[in-house]
């Protein structure tokens, strides 16, 4: 017999996916970028309300590469990147590339 799901479980699960990285909060955004896109008010000569923003627009055409490493190392390295005012992101990509370089790969990931 199927229950009848809640706000406060739908709220629960929402909240549990962008708590977790296995990817749940992306699958999340997605469901919810695929429903009616909400009007927001322009500010302004009181044109056209315009579409709200989409926050994941830079994920649009790329895949995802994940590695599961120790707590410990992820901390560090979040470190590391702060100290050089970058992202994880932008530390992991210049990691990457160094090593294809090194090992005489022609690939470079774009930044």
């Amino acid at each position: 017999m199927a229950r009848k799901t809640s706000t406060l479980a739908t709220l629960d699960i929402a909240a549990e996916g962008l708590a977790q990285q296995d990817g749940l909060a992306e699958r999340l955004a997605r469901s919810r970028a695929t429903a009616a896109p909400v009007a927001v008010a322009t500010a302004g000569q009181g044109g056209e309300p315009e579409r709200a923003r989409d926050h994941n627009a830079w994920r649009r055409g790329k895949a995802l590469l994940q590695v599961a490493i120790p707590e410990e190392v992820h901390l560090e390295l979040s470190i590391l990147a702060k100290r050089r005012r970058i992202t994880l992101s932008q530390l992991v990509k210049a990691a990457l590339n160094q090593w294809l370089d090194s090992h005489g790969h022609a690939l470079r990931l774009p930044e």
